[in-house]
């Protein structure tokens, strides 16, 4: 109803007028014209009105959306709406840029929460620490710079980021976010970028930059995580005492898992050398202010290795930030953990074992003809490319081969692409609509739509598939260019510019690749388009350069066999997360079968960790009161959170159940193990006292001792190979153990209300007792070994069936069922804070399976599947509770990586 420019004029209105919204509401005569003059639309009163609802709603929504840990410490620093002020200057840029209202609105209110925790002096024994934790590829630089915009409207004058190990990321990074301030002057500060500042380098000389009271210069300093580069940074800094008294600083360290975290023994007094730097930077109380920010993906380090006033953990708050409505990351990809919830955005292609081998004899020079995974990709990339040209779209368009970190096979890898490439004829092409055919059957513009039901595009707005006969008019073009042109490097002038072409740039992006004659081999993407030429297009080999802070622009092809069994690297790699507009039906990914389970089982990692805040942050737990209830879970035996010497004050080999939700979804297809399973849960429920029958059906029962729920986890036989609950024995011990914690149980059998067909069939008897049976399909590949894995057992609105309150609607129930966090809180504002849950699930050995990914359970027996919710307590200094060790060796896959890891450490001594 409403666009974009009229909500923006009512924010401004709002805010220019210092009005509140009920303020804002009675002025429809006084500000109703100024409407017309900034939109050329007319308003009237009902409409000015129900505007108003729209905009509030949108802001009051995001705002609920901000999900923090903190100590609740707040300067009061405000937003500027000055039209000339860092923040609106940088605001009008995302609207040039095309962001939505609504966007900009979230990226200002969290900017604004974590403006609002820095410290604005020194005055406090320690420096302000924290951690804002995003998706890959969410915005999260655009974040930043909203931070330190907002920032330098409230006094903050110099500004740090340290910028990954890779001096390439470093300056795009420096380049982006100078650009973005700075705004070609058209900002009320002097903004001065500061490239590599040492005392050496006679051109920046801190004695003349004035910083005191009224200065409008801004210092923004982007510093490579390297030792020489953070010594001479530190040195120049404290050089002038009364400059550094001046200096309110905001040290924003991006990629903060990466280099800065203390891999020596944290037990002693050793820190590594980027460590130690960055601690002497953030802990020195003689600046005017310091603040210490850290921004990752991939928290897991930040939070688990060290805790202590000298270290760089995040005691002051942590700060979750949400993704846009467009974003497609791990859950619309892999899926998530509900029942029946399966990747919305189905892109991924499986590669087969018999290609690895290939690329692995390829990778070594072994090999000249790529096998036909990598065809695929490679021939998907070229109707992607040709499908994007042939409806004008003119940015570029890339495909990513990313399959080892050693820089000679990448080489190799190249060859094998451009002999492939140069291979091709317009017989090639025929060939090629069959591909296009099967990849639109995998993700059509409805079923976009359907799994991104929040997108902001409606389906005119989208591209979708064209007639073939488009695309193939492109290809051919393609392959009629003359000869050196259709796959090249990218080509340097003799002035020294670089040259792009309507061929493919073949590009190797890795620490040797650069300049080499007159063309460039690494990946670089052209700063002008030429809009009479086609979209210019890129393949990109390459390892770790690719893996963290490198956007890969327009990339709609991935060809990937990178696997680590370390969730934050495995996570950081994955280049195809990101914002899709205007060519959203395009991105495909390939990757084997290991790395797909992986990152199926990450996706779920990271949104239990985000619910677990979430739930934390409702009960006002702090960041110091956090960390221990993430340090060993059960749910992590798939993968390492990080590497061994990042979670060093974590218990890597043990396993703490406090604060966790566990669930069975692998069961042995075996009729004596089945019926054991539920002639002892009757025998169980029988034996308790007269449960309470809800309207939807459940079964509840108050109060049961933890004793009778040891015993009953002791009758029940699960399986090894389920990683969720393949602990019962464990949790069992770790219960007895814990007993006068965990006293308070309550136990659900859950009767879903809704069954299509009621039959003797779907129904389970015991005792006085009768509830429906639930429905749960195994996963297509599930049956090797006897085994049904149905992939998710848990319905998490289940979480509240023991609720016993008349005023929790069902309308509030079905609001919630998606969202665990507020199911966790809501459970605490119920009395349930302490309350430990068992919940059982009757599974129909003849369950249907309504998906591709899914078929019929056909088990030989009915299925007795179980949820345990054990509440997080504090006990002690950091919350911790007694743990049981076990091996954890025994269920990470093997690392299957034609390549290994590089170690970071490799990087602190170069230049």
């Amino acid at each position: 109803m409403f666009d974009d420019d009229q909500k923006s004029a009512i924010l401004m209105i709002k805010k220019n007028n210092k009005l509140e919204w009920e303020q804002l509401r009675k002025s429809y005569d006084k500000y109703s014209s100024g409407m017309l003059m900034i939109t050329g639309k007319e308003i009237d009163l009902d409409q000015w009105n129900t505007l108003i609802d729209k905009v509030k709603g949108d802001a009051e929504g995001n705002r609920s959306q901000i999900i923090s840990l903190a100590d609740g410490y707040d300067n009061n620093a405000r937003i500027s709406t000055y039209r000339y002020s860092s923040w609106e200057t940088y605001k009008k840029s995302l609207e040039n840029k095309h962001w939505s209202q609504q966007s900009i609105q979230n990226i200002e209110d969290q900017a604004h929460y974590v403006l609002t925790k820095l410290q604005t002096n020194n005055k406090a024994k320690n420096s302000c620490k924290g951690l804002v934790v995003g998706d890959i590829q969410s915005g999260k630089t655009a974040n930043m710079t909203a931070l330190i915009a907002q920032a330098a409207d409230n006094g903050f004058n110099v500004f740090i980021i340290l910028s990954g190990i890779i001096d390439s990321l470093r300056q795009q990074t420096s380049e982006r976010i100078y650009g973005d301030l700075a705004s070609n002057g058209s900002t009320s500060f002097h903004w001065k970028n500061l490239d590599n500042p040492s005392l050496k380098n006679n051109n920046y000389n801190l004695n003349v930059i004035d910083l005191g009271k009224g200065s409008k210069n801004k210092v923004l300093i982007v510093s490579l995580k390297n030792k020489t580069r953070l010594t001479n940074l530190y040195n120049w800094l404290r050089s002038n005492k009364t400059r550094q008294a001046q200096m309110k600083v905001l040290v924003i360290d991006d990629e903060a898992d990466q280099a800065s975290i203390n891999t020596k023994d944290v037990s002693s007094d050793e820190q590594t050398a980027i460590n130690s730097i960055v601690r002497k930077i953030a802990n020195d109380r003689n600046f005017g202010a310091m603040n210490y920010i850290a921004y990752t993906a991939t928290p897991f380090a930040n939070v688990l290795n060290e805790f202590g006033d000298s270290s760089l953990y995040p005691k002051d708050f942590i700060e979750l930030l949400q993704p846009a409505e467009d974003y497609i990351g791990a859950q619309q990809i892999f899926g998530t953990i509900d029942p029946e919830d399966y990747p919305s955005i189905k892109i991924t292609q499986l590669i087969p074992k018999e290609d690895i081998f290939e690329i692995k004899r390829a990778s070594r020079g072994k090999k000249s003809e790529a096998p036909k995974s990598l065809k695929d990709a490679i021939n998907w990339f070229l109707i992607a490319m040709a499908t994007m040209r042939s409806y004008g779209y003119k940015k570029p368009i890339s495909m990513m081969v990313h399959t080892s970190f050693r820089v000679l096979e990448h080489e190799y890898i190249a060859k094998l692409i451009e002999n492939y490439l140069s291979s091709l004829t317009e017989y090639d092409i025929s060939k090629m609509h069959e591909l296009y055919i099967q990849r639109q059957a995998d993700l059509s513009l409805d079923r976009f739509l359907l799994g991104m039901p929040k997108y902001t595009k409606t389906k005119d707005d989208i591209h979708d598939y064209p007639d073939w006969s488009q695309v193939e008019s492109e290809l051919k073009y393609l392959l009629n260019l003359p000869k050196g042109e259709r796959v090249s490097k990218i080509n340097m002038s003799t002035e020294g510019k670089l040259k792009f072409g309507e061929g493919i740039h073949l590009c190797i992006d890795n620490s040797r690749a650069g300049l080499h004659d007159d063309t460039l081999t690494r990946l670089i993407y052209p700063k002008e388009i030429d809009s009479n030429k086609k979209a210019p297009a890129f393949i990109v080999v390459g390892g770790n350069t690719l893996s963290r802070g490198l956007t890969i622009q327009g990339l709609v092809s991935s060809y990937f066999l990178r696997t680590t069994n370390q969730a934050d690297t495995l996570m950081q790699m994955a280049r195809w997360f990101g914002y899709r507009q205007g060519y959203e039906l395009f991105p495909r990914v390939w990757m084997d079968e290991n790395a797909y389970k992986r990152y199926q089982f990450l996706s779920q990692i990271n949104l239990e960790m985000r619910q677990t805040m979430a739930a934390y942050a409702t009960n006002g737990i702090t960041p110091t009161e956090f960390a221990p209830q993430i340090k060993a879970s059960p749910n992590y035996a798939m993968l390492r959170l990080t590497s061994g010497n990042k979670m060093q004050s974590a218990e890597p080999a043990k396993l703490n159940f406090s604060g966790v939700n566990p669930q069975t979804i692998i069961f042995e297809n075996d009729k004596d193990v089945l019926e054991h399973n539920i002639k002892a849960t009757e025998n169980f429920l029988t034996s308790l006292q007269q449960p309470i029958q809800k309207n939807d059906g459940h079964l509840v029962w108050l109060g049961v001792p933890v004793e009778r729920i040891i015993n009953y986890l002791e009758d029940y036989k699960s399986v090894k190979q389920d990683r969720q609950i393949t602990n019962i024995p464990n949790l069992i011990y770790w219960l007895s153990q814990n007993v006068d914690n965990f006293k308070n149980w309550d136990v659900v059998v859950v009767s879903p209300n809704k069954m299509k067909k009621l039959t003797l069939n779907s129904i389970w008897k015991f005792g006085n007792f009768t509830v429906n049976k639930v429905n749960r399909s195994r996963r297509v590949k599930s049956g090797e070994n006897g085994l049904i894995d149905i992939g998710a057992l848990l319905t998490p609105k289940d979480l509240l069936a023991d609720i016993i309150d008349p005023q929790l609607t069902k309308e509030e129930i079905h609001n919630v069922s998606s969202n665990r966090e507020i199911i966790l809180g809501m459970r605490s504002s119920h009395g349930l804070k302490e309350t430990s849950l068992l919940v059982i699930y009757c599974i129909d050995k003849n369950s249907k399976g309504h998906s591709k990914n899914k078929r019929d359970l056909d088990a030989v027996a009915d299925i007795i599947g179980l949820s345990v919710l054990i509440p997080g307590i504090k006990n002690g200094r950091h919350g911790e509770v007694k743990s049981v060790s076990i091996d954890l060796s025994k269920y990470r896959f093997d690392e299957g990586d034609i390549g290994d890891n590089i170690d970071e450490n490799d990087f602190e001594d170069r230049e």
